[in-house]
């Protein structure tokens, strides 16, 4: 039986895929934002990423062992918790990197609108000058 981690890493994968895919839309030109957009989606995306630090900061404590009896159920019970506990912290982990990557993209779409208009004002300069 899959855990919820298990599954909530396969929604990850797809969004994954869909980061990945606005990346290349970003890459090909085919999407760009306002850099002030932008920046703001970024920003949001840092802190997500601060906010799951802050989770984590005490979850080292779920991967620990705990007792649930000295017989056979009791140390599987242990053992199924603390996989549990670094099943967690695998997924938040993999969350973080999935927002960091977000928003590299997102700076990135925002620096294509940010070229395009100073490209486009060099452009119109020249011809008026």
């Amino acid at each position: 039986m899959a855990s919820r981690f298990e599954a909530g890493d396969t929604q990850l994968a797809g969004v994954v895929q869909q980061q990945g895919s606005l990346a290349a839309a970003v890459a090909a030109g085919e999407l760009w934002l306002e850099s002030g957009v932008a920046e703001r989606a970024a920003t949001r995306c840092e802190q997500a990423v601060r906010e799951i630090n802050d989770l984590l900061r005490d979850a080292r404590q779920l991967t620990v062992k705990r007792k649930f009896g000295d017989n056979e159920d009791g140390h599987a019970a242990a053992e199924r918790f603390a996989r549990a506990g670094r099943d967690y912290i695998d997924s938040m982990q993999n969350a973080q990197t999935v927002f960091r990557n977000m928003a590299a993209t997102y700076r990135v779409a925002g620096r294509t609108v940010t070229e395009a208009d100073v490209a486009n004002e060099q452009m119109f300069r020249g011809r008026s000058g």
